[in-house]
């Protein structure tokens, strides 16, 4: 009976760790996603959110870091996707998902959102942006 305690305990801290947005990944690695708004005005309007974990909405002025952390998934199965809309332009797109986690190679999911539209970088400077997302309208 004591074993069974001492185990149930265990995996309740294991469990308990496993939370997306935890600031220390026992088992998981833990990523930052960086959305960062280089818009002139007016302003970005952005909503992310993965399936546990809504990061609600906000507006964003130039050259503001909208950024989180999270441990990814245990089962490899985490997932965010931010929708932004700027005057009469929109855009829907997974900023992280587990399969492609080695894009973000040291951790870091780093995007700036420019008028032509979203580029990203992955890892710390110095930073190589490559287009990803035109804007639609």
């Amino acid at each position: 009976m004591k074993n069974l305690v001492y185990f149930l305990t265990l995996l309740a801290c294991v469990f308990l760790t496993m939370s997306p947005t935890t600031t220390g990944c026992f088992i998981t690695r833990k990523y930052t996603v960086h959305m960062v708004n280089k818009l002139p005005s007016p302003e970005l309007n952005l909503h992310c959110a993965s399936k546990d974990n809504d990061l609600g909405y906000q507006t964003t002025s130039q050259n503001y870091d909208f950024s989180w952390k999270f441990c990814e998934s245990f089962w490899s199965n985490t997932l965010f996707f931010c929708s932004l809309a700027w005057k009469n332009n929109h855009v829907t797109f997974d900023v992280f998902t587990s399969k492609k986690n080695a894009l973000c190679f040291d951790g870091t999911c780093y995007y700036e959102i420019w008028e032509d539209g979203i580029y990203f970088a992955g890892g710390n400077a110095p930073r190589i942006l490559q287009k990803k997302y035109d804007w639609q309208q």
